[in-house]
């Protein structure tokens, strides 16, 4: 009885904060460290409601738009993917990256020299040197690209811009899907050292109040080489086992939900997969080889985590006009 009493009091002190905090950000678009934390705070409390519900009225507000190119990297996407997709929360593509640009993806990463996650620190934390990655000799488990550094190279700008992936979104999220981040890495096995900063223990992503994720494998992925994992079904509500924000051991993840649900998602050069990582995921520790992977995210409102727009001057030409008609989805570029 007490902690029912005491959990009633904590919803409805957080949520006053989050309906300031998320009323004001409505008006300023500015990011509030204290409302964030509050819509955190309710997510756990709520089990996973609050986001559900507010998901609905951002998207009967919203609402889609009318028509977007049949054309794209995915080829079968219909409802009977969407529909898996929504049922599992993770979903791998028949379609697969061409040769020729995933070629032209690895070369380019091989020879740009990047920032790596430094490993002193329990954060996510990167260093402002920036080097080659060096597979043979890895000094960091993780190697990050920069907005700029991405836009950099065609073949992944012509994914950012990919109708089909932003037309699969818009179905998922129910509303207009705003291009929120991307990202682009390479990882390497690195004995243990910095898996929470390399994101290598199971969690639920929460920068946003619901988004999507489109994962690019540039190179061969097998149960060695850093696999995805994900908990399958684990983003829809959270079990009543799951009353905390943070990183979960494995064992405590197997124990509520089964080592059936817990997956694996290994795949060939090219793979492509769509995830929502609002459930439990993390990133397989390497233990050899070598792992580059690609991210596109959308979400259905930019509230929550800060994040870092993008250089509009680094968009080519051929895209101007997709950026001013679906200006609402490219909002975050500058």
């Amino acid at each position: 009885m007490l902690k029912s009493v005491t959990t009633f009091f904590k919803k409805r002190k957080y949520q006053s904060i989050f309906d300031k905090e998320y009323a004001e950000f409505q008006k300023s678009n500015k990011f509030s460290g204290k409302g964030y934390k509050a819509f955190r705070k309710i997510f756990v409390l709520t089990h996973g409601r609050s986001n559900d519900e507010l998901s609905e009225q951002i998207a009967e507000k919203i609402g889609k738009y009318a028509n977007i190119p049949q054309s794209g990297i995915l080829k079968n996407s219909g409802e009977a993917a969407l529909e898996q997709f929504r049922k599992d929360g993770y979903y791998v593509f028949d379609a697969c990256l061409d040769e020729v640009a995933l070629a032209e993806i690895y070369e380019y990463a091989a020879k740009t020299p990047v920032s790596y996650l430094d490993t002193k620190t329990n954060a996510q934390d990167y260093s402002s040197e920036k080097v080659i990655f060096d597979s043979a000799n890895p000094i960091s488990p993780r190697y990050q690209f920069s907005n700029s550094e991405i836009l950099q190279c065609k073949p992944l700008q012509k994914l950012i811009f990919d109708f089909s992936l932003l037309k699969f979104a818009q179905e998922y999220l129910g509303c207009k899907p705003i291009l929120d981040l991307v990202a682009f890495w390479w990882s390497a096995p690195f004995n243990g050292i910095g898996k929470n900063g390399a994101a290598q223990m199971y969690h639920f992503d929460l920068d946003r109040i619901k988004f999507i994720k489109f994962f690019f494998y540039i190179t061969d992925v097998d149960t060695d080489t850093g696999p995805h994992c994900y908990v399958k079904g684990s983003h829809t509500d959270l079990p009543k086992e799951v009353n905390r924000d943070g990183r979960f051991e494995d064992k405590e993840i197997e124990s509520i939900y089964g080592k059936e649900n817990l997956i694996e998602i290994t795949g060939k050069k090219g793979s492509i997969i769509a995830v929502d990582t609002r459930g439990f995921h993390k990133g397989k520790e390497l233990l050899k080889g070598k792992r580059l992977l690609f991210q596109i995210q959308f979400s259905n409102s930019l509230f929550g985590q800060t994040s870092s727009p993008t250089n509009l001057s680094l968009i080519n030409e051929e895209y101007q006009n997709q950026l001013n008609e679906y200006s609402y989805s490219y909002s975050n570029i500058s």
